[in-house]
């Protein structure tokens, strides 16, 4: 599934609330997710996608795309959370176990206690990233950053890095479809011949298209900078403030009730 950002970025429902106010209620969440227990991380996950479904009015299929993508990335890296591996038998209550020869493979309370955790506040915190991605363009992004004082070099390379995050999935993308239309091959060994043929020819693929990027800005008159320019007209929202607000207070206190 193809998914581009800048495309729902420009054309969501929040496009003309001011950039500054997305990122600040983004990551000022984002923060606080950090900080939080897992009743908070659940409460902010179901309330950023109400603001990215109901409010922004991004296609609730590709937002659970998005979404499932990382869930399903975040499951596979919690195995070695919940399950442990020791020569002496568990000491204390196991919610399963088994041994294989003198080596016992279980699964503690807090092993699980610890990877709920680890999972819900992820994925909270990726919603928070996923608000901004989809609410604010990355040109934008850049030019707040600018003004609050971040050197050029790093929103240079930031804007460049971004671009070649879309040339490196084209890219593939290009090649696959050309490798499975002379045939593909079957079979475990054609798929790793073909996979290696793969990374070959996007190394060489992504090396011809910065070279071409360098010439295209060099014949631009590239002074060292890249210059981006926003022709938006923005306000700041003062429904959605209030809402962000009162949202954030509902948080503090229910954080402040599950440390008592």
């Amino acid at each position: 599934m193809k998914i581009q950002l800048d495309t729902l970025a420009y054309m969501n429902r929040l496009r003309h609330i001011s950039p500054a106010q997305k990122l600040w209620f983004g990551f000022g969440l984002l923060c606080f997710v950090l900080l939080a227990h897992t009743s908070v991380h659940v409460t902010v996950l179901v309330w950023m996608s109400v603001w990215i479904i109901g409010y922004a009015g991004i296609s609730a299929r590709a937002y659970a795309g998005m979404m499932g993508a990382v869930a399903l990335f975040l499951l596979f890296g919690l195995p070695p959370l919940v399950l442990e591996i020791s020569s002496f038998p568990p000491g204390e209550p196991m919610l399963f176990q088994f041994s294989i020869v003198s080596w016992h493979v279980y699964a503690s309370e807090e092993g699980v206690k610890a990877a709920g955790v680890l999972l819900f506040r992820s994925l909270a915190s990726v919603s928070c990233l996923y608000f901004i991605l989809l609410t604010v363009p990355f040109t934008e992004m850049l030019a707040i950053l600018r003004r609050i004082g971040i050197p050029s070099l790093v929103t240079d390379l930031l804007l460049v890095m971004y671009r070649f995050i879309f040339v490196f999935l084209e890219t593939v993308e290009q090649l696959w479809i050309a490798q499975q239309a002379r045939g593909g091959g079957h079979g475990f060994k054609w798929k790793m011949r073909n996979a290696g043929w793969l990374v070959t020819r996007l190394f060489t693929r992504t090396m011809q298209r910065y070279q071409q990027l360098s010439i295209g800005l060099t014949a631009r008159g590239f002074d060292g900078e890249l210059r981006v320019i926003s022709v938006g007209t923005f306000s700041i929202s003062k429904r959605y403030a209030f809402e962000s607000v009162i949202g954030f207070i509902g948080l503090v206190l229910l954080e402040w009730w599950m440390r008592r």
